[in-house]
C-alpha cells in the first residue's frame, strides 16, 4: 500500500453550515445497527481484514477490529464528538461522497448509550492509543499496544437507557440481524475477509474474494449452491451506469423477498426507483406473488446519486431517476428474455430400490403402466377431441406444415412416424407422445423433455400479441361482432374501455345491455371473441389494472385463448408446437411465470432406474 495511502485522513469538525445540511438522525437501534456503522468505518479505513465478536447477539458485547489505516492518538477524543469526520470537509465533498460514512454521528451516538473502548494505531506511530467512553462521559485515554488498525468495543447497550433496551429482541433474534448486516457488507466487499465470533465461537468465515472464482463462492456461501445453478452473471454498461452481478432465473424464486440484494456503488439499499424496475423487468414471467433472487450492483458517477438522504444511509435519490429505471428495466428484461429459452433442469434423486420408486407418488407420471400417456400413433379421431377449434389450431400453430392432416376426422391411423436424426438446432427436440392430453414429450440430445401444452401454447400467442400491438396489426370486421352483457360486465367495459383499446380489442358501446366488437388482434381466433370479451369483463379485478409494462390484458387473453389441457394432438402438431417455442422469447415460463418446459438429463434417467449402481 502506498504511503499517500496508509496515511488516515485527519478529524475535524464540520461548519455548523455544512453540519446543518447532513440528514441527521438516530442511527443506534440494535446492535445490528451497531454493527453497520462500525463495519462502514472499518472499510473506509482501507480494512481488508475484519474480525467481530459477540455475546448475547451483541446485547452485552459487540467488538469489531480491523487491519485499517487507524486513527491519529490526537484525534480519538475528536472522533467522539458530533458531526467530528474526516470523510468530507465541503460541500463540494458531500456532493460527490465516495466513502461508507460521512455524517460523524455513529461513534458519538453509540458512545452515548453503552461503555465503548476504541484502541486505535497508524501504521507510522511506534504505539496505539486507548479511549474509554462511558453513557457519552469521558473516563480515560493513555497509551496501549496494538498492531496497526482499529478496534471498537461496545459493551451493555443501552444500559443507561433501560426503556430501549425493552425495545431490543432475543439473543437469537438479534444475531440474526447482525448476520444479515455482514452479508450485505460482505456481499459488497469481496476483497476483504470477515469472521463472526459468538463467545469465542466461530459462526461465520468469508475469506477474501480476489478472484471470480472466489467471488462467486462467496455468493453461493451466502445465497446457496441453489442459487449459482439458477443464476446469470451480466455485465452491461450504458451512459456512465454499469451494472453487474448475479441474476435468479425465474423458476428459481422464493414467498419473500429476503434473498435481494442491490449496491449502488457498493452500498446496500433499498429505492423504489430500483424496485419498480426490477419488478417489471420479471413481470410476465414469475408466478403470481412469489419473488426472484439476485445480486445486483450499479456503479455510477457519485456525483449522480444522492445518499444524504435517509439517517442510516439505506435509502438513496438519483439525480435522473428515469434514466436508471430505464437502464435497469431494459437490460433485465432484454436478458431474461435471452435466457428464456434455458429449459428448467429437473435433478432426480437417487432411490434406495425400485419399490421406492413406484411407490413414490412424485414419479407416478413415469413409472405407472404403460396406457397411462397417449401415444402419438392413434387413430386421428380421437387424437382430434375438439372439432370446433381445428381450423384455429391449423391456423396459429400448425400453419407451417406441409402435410397437416387434411381430414383430422378420419377413422384410420396415420402411419408411423419416421424419426430423424436429432439435431442441436432444435433445443427442444422431437416430440414423441402426449401424456392425458396435457404433457408433450420429446426427446432432445440431453435426454427427455416434457412440455406443458397449454403453458407453452400461451407463452407463444402473448409474444404473438405484443408484436402485433406494437406494430398495429389488428384485423377490422366488415360487420361488427354483437355481444350481450350484463349490467355487471358493462360497468367493467365502461371503466376499462382504454385499457381494452390499447390490449387491440376496438370495442363500443352499441345499446342498452349490447356490445360491439369492431376488430382484435390477428392472433385471436374469430370464433372466440364474444366469448373472450365475455371473461374478460367478468373478471373481479381485471389484469392488475393500471400496470401497463406487464401487458396483462394480453397476458389474460393469451392465457383464455391457448389450447386447453385436454386437448390431443398429433405428432405433427406437437413438432409445430415445440419449434414456434423454441423461437418464441421467455419460453420458458408461461405468462403466469410457471415453467413450459423441464429437461431430464440422461443421469437423472439413469438415477431413477438405478443404473451404474
Amino acid at each position: 500500500m502506498s504511503a499517500e495511502t496508509s496515511t488516515p485522513a485527519r478529524v475535524q469538525r464540520l461548519e455548523a453550515i455544512l453540519a446543518n445540511q447532513i440528514a441527521a438522525g438516530e442511527v443506534v437501534e440494535r446492535p445490528a445497527s451497531i454493527l453497520k456503522e462500525l463495519l462502514e468505518n472499518s472499510l473506509d479505513a482501507q480494512a481488508t481484514r475484519i474480525s467481530i465478536h459477540l455475546q448475547a447477539g451483541g446485547m452485552d458485547w459487540l467488538s469489531v477490529e480491523d487491519n485499517g489505516t487507524g486513527i491519529l492518538a490526537e484525534d480519538l477524543p475528536l472522533a467522539l464528538e458530533r458531526h467530528a469526520t474526516s470523510k468530507v470537509a465541503s460541500w463540494e465533498d458531500l456532493q460527490a461522497i465516495q466513502t461508507m460514512g460521512f455524517r460523524g454521528e455513529a461513534l458519538p451516538a453509540i458512545a452515548s448509550v453503552a461503555r465503548v473502548e476504541i484502541l486505535s494505531r497508524t501504521r507510522d506511530s511506534g504505539q496505539a492509543a486507548r479511549i474509554e467512553v462511558h453513557g457519552g462521559e469521558r473516563l480515560r485515554s493513555e497509551p496501549a499496544a496494538r498492531a496497526p488498525g482499529t478496534t471498537v468495543r461496545v459493551a451493555d447497550l443501552f444500559y443507561n437507557v433501560p426503556a430501549r433496551r425493552k425495545f431490543l429482541r432475543s439473543p437469537a433474534t438479534e444475531l440474526s440481524r447482525v448476520q444479515k448486516v455482514l452479508r450485505q457488507i460482505a456481499l459488497a466487499n469481496f476483497p476483504v475477509a470477515f469472521q463472526l465470533l459468538q463467545n469465542e465461537r466461530s459462526l461465520v468465515q468469508f475469506p477474501a474474494a480476489i478472484d471470480s472464482a472466489a467471488r462467486t463462492a462467496r455468493v453461493a456461501a451466502i445465497l446457496g449452491e441453489g442459487f449459482i445453478a439458477n443464476a446469470l452473471y451480466l455485465e452491461q454498461s450504458d451512459r456512465g451506469l454499469t451494472l453487474r452481478g448475479w441474476l435468479g432465473l425465474p423458476t428459481y424464486n422464493r414467498a419473500r423477498g429476503d434473498e435481494q440484494y442491490f449496491f449502488v456503488n457498493g452500498r446496500p439499499v433499498r429505492d423504489p426507483v430500483l424496485t419498480h424496475a426490477l419488478r417489471a423487468a420479471y413481470q410476465d414471467v414469475l408466478f403470481q406473488d412469489r419473488h426472484p433472487l439476485y445480486v445486483l450492483y450499479l456503479d455510477m458517477p457519485p456525483e449522480r446519486v444522492d445518499v444524504n438522504v435517509h439517517p442510516a444511509k439505506a435509502e438513496v435519490r438519483f439525480r435522473d431517476g428515469r434514466e436508471v429505471h430505464d437502464f435497469l428495466f431494459h437490460t433485465l428484461r432484454r436478458i431474461i428474455a435471452g435466457q428464456g429459452g434455458d429449459v428448467p433442469q429437473l435433478t432426480v434423486p437417487m432411490q434406495p430400490s425400485l419399490h421406492a420408486v413406484t411407490a413414490n407418488r412424485d414419479f407416478s407420471p413415469i413409472t405407472r403402466a404403460p396406457g397411462a400417456y397417449t401415444s402419438s400413433v392413434q387413430p386421428s379421431s380421437s387424437a382430434v377431441g375438439e372439432a370446433q377449434t381445428t381450423a384455429y389450431w391449423e391456423r396459429l400453430v400448425a400453419s407451417d406444415l406441409p402435410s397437416a392432416s387434411a381430414n383430422p376426422s378420419a377413422e384410420s391411423p396415420p402411419a408411423a412416424p419416421q424419426q430423424a436424426p436429432l439435431t442441436p438446432e432444435y433445443p427442444l427436440g422431437q416430440a414423441l407422445a402426449q401424456i392425458h392430453a396435457r404433457f408433450i414429450v420429446a426427446q432432445n440430445r440431453e435426454g427427455m423433455i416434457l412440455v406443458d401444452q397449454h403453458a407453452a401454447h400461451e407463452r407463444i400467442l402473448y409474444e404473438k400479441m405484443k408484436k402485433e400491438r406494437q406494430l398495429d396489426d389488428k384485423q377490422q370486421f366488415a360487420i361488427p361482432e354483437y355481444l350481450h352483457v350484463t349490467a355487471t360486465q358493462m360497468s367493467c367495459f365502461e371503466k376499462n374501455q382504454e385499457v381494452l383499446k390499447a390490449a387491440g380489442l376496438d370495442i363500443s358501446r352499441a345499446g342498452p345491455g349490447t356490445l360491439a366488437i369492431h376488430g382484435a388482434l390477428r392472433s385471436l381466433d374469430s370464433r372466440s371473441y364474444a366469448q373472450l370479451v365475455a371473461e374478460l369483463l367478468d373478471a373481479e379485478n381485471p389484469w392488475g389494472l393500471g400496470d401497463a409494462e406487464g401487458d396483462p390484458v394480453l397476458a389474460e387473453m393469451a392465457c383464455r385463448a391457448a389450447i386447453k389441457t385436454s386437448r390431443r394432438l398429433s405428432l405433427d402438431e406437437m413438432n409445430s408446437l415445440l419449434r414456434q417455442l423454441e423461437a418464441t422469447p421467455r419460453f420458458g415460463q408461461c405468462n403466469h411465470g410457471r415453467p413450459t418446459v423441464v429437461q431430464f438429463s440422461l443421469a437423472d434417467l439413469d438415477r431413477l432406474f438405478l443404473r451404474g449402481r
